[in-house]
């Protein structure tokens, strides 16, 4: 045999069954954000970053050929007096586009390296919440279907039952039995004769 269930409030039953509603809707968009923000900045970094890096690269490599050159010619001709130009100056934007160029090389190794860490995260996130993702687009739904079939059916149970079946009911659940109280009169207790006192 199957056991009775008490509901003490339908209405309480209504406001489960939105909450539940709401609660789903908000985790369903918590988790697509999350996962949308994380792909976004995975593209930033694959497309943008990776882009820029490489193209800085050439251009930084350009700059330092070019100042290769400059500190070249500086050394190899004399001047009018016969001495070998100082190339302090060359020599210095030359060290300067070195550092930039090692700068650059830099961000495009952490680029990479950043890229191949986020896309790890990213699987180890997708199956960390597929459970929790499941519960809200499978068990959540059905959870929901069956509160609203129950509600439903306790509306028409309410709606057809008559009045006074509805306060037997509650009465039933509410007040506790009593034992019934006898119908014989209740006999008096005999009372003790005095004893006869001794004559001296």
């Amino acid at each position: 045999m199957s056991e009775g269930v008490r509901v003490e409030s339908i209405d309480a039953l209504k406001y489960f069954r939105v909450a539940l509603i709401k609660f789903a809707e908000a985790a369903n968009t918590a988790l697509g954000d999350a996962e949308s923000e994380a792909q976004a900045t995975l593209r930033w970094l694959e497309g943008e970053m990776l882009s820029h890096w490489q193209t800085q690269i050439r251009k930084r490599h350009d700059m330092v050929e070019r100042c290769k050159e400059a500190v070249r010619m500086k050394t190899l001709f004399k001047d009018a007096s016969g001495r070998t130009p100082s190339a302090v100056e060359e020599e210095k934007a030359l060290r300067l586009a070195q550092a930039k160029l090692a700068e650059a090389e830099q961000k495009l190794a952490s680029v990479k390296k950043y890229t191949r860490v986020l896309q790890r995260e990213l699987q180890t996130y997708k199956g960390t919440i597929q459970r929790f993702a499941t519960t809200l687009q499978s068990d959540i739904p059905v959870a929901v279907a069956t509160l609203g079939s129950l509600i439903e059916s306790l509306e028409q149970y309410v709606s057809l039952a008559p009045a006074g079946e509805l306060a037997a009911d509650v009465a039933s659940e509410t007040t506790a039995p009593t034992p019934a109280a006898s119908s014989e009169p209740t006999q008096p207790a005999p009372q003790a004769e005095p004893k006869p006192q001794q004559q001296q």
